[in-house]
């Protein structure tokens, strides 16, 4: 696989991109989880499930491109860094993949479609795969709640850290 010397723009604008449809699938996962009453949560769930069919579509499309342009060179001082900034990164898209993978799963395993916003419904007919309706749902809700955002916290760390020690460097003392 070839490492580039620095993210093309497109990349940059889908990881920008991502970052924000994360986020925002982030806090109505949360908000509904939290919400005081049942039809505040279905509302909700409803926002989450139909922004979910587009953050689908770019998660799938950022990871393909990330696969095909590459990871651009690692340029951590130590190697536990290294390691570290390799695995985050990794470790992210690969969480990503199973959170949009999951979710969608978790509700036709049910026999249920994504509703996407009233325009359109996407049904897959799972429902002879009940069996994995629970383990769909494990992955999705605890990939949401910790795995995915303890990966982004480490990933904003490491970008802090690589942004103030670049700036160091380049400040003349």
């Amino acid at each position: 696989m070839k490492q580039p010397p620095h993210y093309s723009g497109l990349s940059k604008l889908n990881h920008w991109v991502t970052a924000l449809l994360v986020t925002v699938m982030l806090v109505l996962g949360f908000a509904a989880g939290g919400a005081p009453d049942e039809a505040t949560e279905g509302y909700l769930m409803s926002l989450h499930i139909g922004l979910g069919f587009f953050v689908f579509l770019v998660v799938i499309w950022r990871v393909a491109y990330r696969l095909y342009e590459g990871f651009k060179a690692n340029t951590a001082s130590t190697a536990p860094e290294r390691w570290l900034a390799w695995a985050v990164h990794r470790l992210l898209l690969v969480a990503l993949v199973a959170q949009v993978i999951t979710g969608p799963l978790y509700l036709f395993t049910e026999g249920e479609g994504v509703d996407v916003f009233g325009w359109f419904t996407v049904y897959l007919p799972l429902e002879s795969l009940a069996v994995i309706h629970e383990p769909a749902e494990l992955v999705h809700v605890v990939s949401g709640l910790y795995v995915i955002p303890a990966l982004i916290a480490l990933h904003f760390l490491g970008a802090a850290r690589h942004y103030l020690s670049n700036r160091a460097d380049a400040v003349d003392l």
